[in-house]
């Protein structure tokens, strides 16, 4: 069972003993991401935490960072979402406190030397020119412009080019004196160690972290739109990659279990409805996948495949028809099936220390609230054939739905009368 513990300056700890794991996994969840940016600063979220492996004072140099724990045997990465941005390293648990000590340096004593920011800048550049050469991560991108038209949701995340050719010391600074404070950071610990063990080490190397100023930072909500759903990027490349996406549920949404399973049904794996109609049966792509994604105020389900570009209409035509069969057709054999690949696919996730601490930290950062496994399961078993309907019925809709295409497209009308959209 996890314990919660509140530092007096604000810093949540979510603590998990495992007793007969060999390693412990530390997540420290900051809650911003690319949501919080202005459109001047997009992409400061993901350059901040880039400089962060850098190097401080006690580890001047980013190989002194990753040699730390690399050298016990360990591991360290970092990730910037829309909402979070979160630092984590697994080891050896009889490793744990001098692992812990370099995620509490990262933190609280990176040098932010010029030049590694100047470093880290190219980067990123390569970074995003990276994703921009991939269709597939493109299609991705540009997803999100027509989901989230207008607001910082709809940006890349990395930023752009520009953007992040501008962005200096002083911008992140300031950024980081307004977000990375105790109060709006989670650590999550998981593994092989006493929990009096990780809350004593956690208030020795965090305990003196100064809170902030008492202000709000800036969450514009996202208020919906019936503008643009078509975005379309021509390219001399041999496949069409296309993303169908629906707007959906918030995180804060308590039917986020019947989306989930309505999901699973639709597209998550390979007896799923997508995969099986579209590859298996009518052979027109390697992979077809959908994804449910919950954000604090909205979110989507998406529909994501690559095909050849003389059988575009023809996989679209199928993902909506069997978009549309979700209303008519559901089983109770799919539901008990779905049911028992989410609870089976979450045992398995949690046999890894680091997915336990996750699991504790991205609840508490998003949410302030840590279900467990079994609250998880209730919620799962509890969802009936009807909940499914009611909110097929509700989200499947033609004039709703957001596409984005990447490849040889020579017309986009005929995606428009697709869509409905004119």
């Amino acid at each position: 069972m996890y314990r919660k513990t509140v530092l007096p300056n604000g810093l949540r700890l979510l603590s998990q003993e495992m007793p007969h794991t060999m390693s412990v996994s530390i997540c420290l969840f900051v809650g911003t991401g690319s949501r919080y940016e202005t459109e001047q600063l997009s992409g400061i979220s993901h350059f901040i935490e880039h400089v962060l492996f850098r190097g401080t004072e006690k580890r001047p140099t980013s190989r002194a960072i990753s040699e730390s724990i690399e050298g016990i045997g360990g591991i360290l990465n970092g990730g910037t979402d829309r909402e979070t941005t979160v630092y984590w390293a697994k080891a050896p648990r009889d490793h744990f406190v001098s692992t812990l000590d370099t995620l509490s340096d990262m933190i609280l004593n990176s040098k932010f030397d010029l030049s590694d920011i100047e470093k880290e800048r190219q980067v990123i550049v390569e970074e995003i020119h990276m994703s921009e050469d991939q269709p597939d991560q493109k299609a991705c991108q540009l997803i999100d412009t027509v989901l989230w038209p207008g607001h910082p949701l709809g940006r890349d995340i990395a930023g752009t080019e520009q953007t992040v050719g501008a962005i200096n010391r002083d911008d992140m600074g300031k950024y980081m004196a307004n977000h990375y404070l105790p109060e709006n950071t989670v650590v999550a610990i998981a593994g092989g160690l006493a929990q009096k063990d990780i809350i004593a080490a956690v208030s020795d190397q965090l305990g003196g972290w100064e809170p902030g100023p008492n202000k709000t930072r800036p969450f514009v909500p996202f208020k919906g739109t019936d503008g643009k759903r078509l975005v379309i990027e021509t390219r001399d490349i041999e496949q069409d990659h296309f993303l169908l996406a629906l707007p959906a549920l918030s995180i804060a949404d308590p039917r986020l279990y019947t989306e989930s399973l309505l999901n699973v049904i639709l597209g998550e794996g390979m007896s799923s409805r997508l995969f099986s109609e579209i590859r298996d049966k009518m052979g027109l792509a390697y992979a077809i996948h959908s994804y449910a994604e919950f954000l604090k105020d909205t979110g989507a389900v998406t529909v994501a495949a690559s095909v050849d570009p003389d059988n575009l209409m023809k996989a679209l035509e199928a993902v909506i028809r069997e978009l549309n069969l979700l209303k008519t057709t559901l089983t109770s054999h799919e539901l008990a099936k779905a049911k028992e690949l989410s609870k089976g696919r979450m045992a398995l996730r949690l046999e890894d220390s680091r997915h336990v601490a996750s699991w504790l930290g991205g609840q508490e950062i998003l949410t302030g609230e840590v279900l467990t496994p079994e609250d998880v399961i209730r919620r799962i078993e509890a969802v009936t054939l009807s909940d499914l309907k009611d909110l097929a019925d509700e989200l499947i809709h033609q004039d709703k739905m957001r596409l984005s295409l990447v490849g040889p497209i020579a017309d986009e009308q005929p995606f428009k009368d697709l869509l409905g959209a004119g």
